[in-house]
């Protein structure tokens, strides 16, 4: 499968039109060329629109605020590329030679780990896979986002995001990693995931963001079900996730409106 492999970027847009030109360009400007791009802008107020109509987009789409995982299952239903990758608008790939590198690492491979580069308002920090086997990753790994996995469209096709709602990755990687059968890890740093304001990883765990995490917990109960195998390893995860305080949390906010761990959650 060397050399042959399509790609598609499913690229989910909200108001990002400062960051989305260079996170376009680094795919553009990739020295390896058999790739389709799909950007899903949701309902931005911005100059994104005019950003992204700098570049000849494969399939440009538009929803109206579903949020992060709307628009990734919107992009989804036209991806025809052998191997999915999503990348947010306001990350980039590291350099032009990361899609070539990757398309010779892969021999059908369900999923691909990708190293990345966090930048984190300046604050540059190089973010490695461990190499352990799936079993642990399910139960362990904190590198839950779906842009540091490359994904066979097959292992993927009929699994869903969770539309409006934070921490949207969560159930949809679990259950990719559930299904998968062989993988390998692309050791160089991919792409860089830049932390920025006005996005999920820094707005404010209120109500409604700690309701959703609570409803990914019971979502991986459900896997427990489904994936026996992985039973234990689901169950693990669910006992290290720190339920009891989730809810005092919870209880405090809706009482009080005041986040008493947010140097935790």
């Amino acid at each position: 499968m060397k050399n042959n492999i399509k790609f598609t970027f499913i690229v989910p847009n909200y108001n990002k039109g400062i960051y989305i030109e260079e996170c376009l360009a680094s795919i553009y400007n990739q020295t390896y060329n058999n790739y389709e791009v799909i950007v899903i802008d949701d309902g931005s107020t911005d100059n994104s629109v005019e950003e992204i109509n700098k570049f000849s987009i494969d399939k440009f789409l538009v929803t109206n605020r579903r949020q992060a995982g709307g628009a990734r299952n919107e992009g989804l239903k036209y991806a025809t590329g052998d191997y999915i990758i999503f990348l947010d608008s306001d990350d980039y790939l590291t350099n032009n030679k990361v899609l070539e590198k990757l398309s010779n690492l892969i021999n059908d491979e369900d999923i691909i780990f990708l190293n990345f580069t966090k930048d984190n308002f300046g604050k540059i920090q190089e973010m490695i896979e461990n190499e352990e086997p799936i079993s642990v990753k399910i139960e362990k790994t904190n590198l839950l986002g779906c842009p540091t996995k490359c994904f066979k469209r097959e292992l993927i096709k009929e699994l869903v995001f969770p539309e409006n709602k934070r921490y949207e990755d969560i159930i949809f990687t679990l259950e990719a990693l559930c299904k998968t059968q062989n993988y390998t890890y692309f050791k160089e740093s991919f792409f860089t995931y830049r932390k920025v304001p006005n996005s999920n990883a820094t707005s404010p765990l209120l109500e409604t963001a700690q309701l959703d995490i609570l409803e990914e917990i019971i979502k991986i109960y459900r896997l427990c079900v489904k994936y026996p195998k992985y039973k234990n390893n689901l169950m693990n995860r669910i006992k290290g996730d720190k339920i009891p305080l989730r809810l005092d949390i919870l209880n405090t906010l809706i009482e009080t409106g005041e986040n008493k761990y947010k140097d935790y959650f």
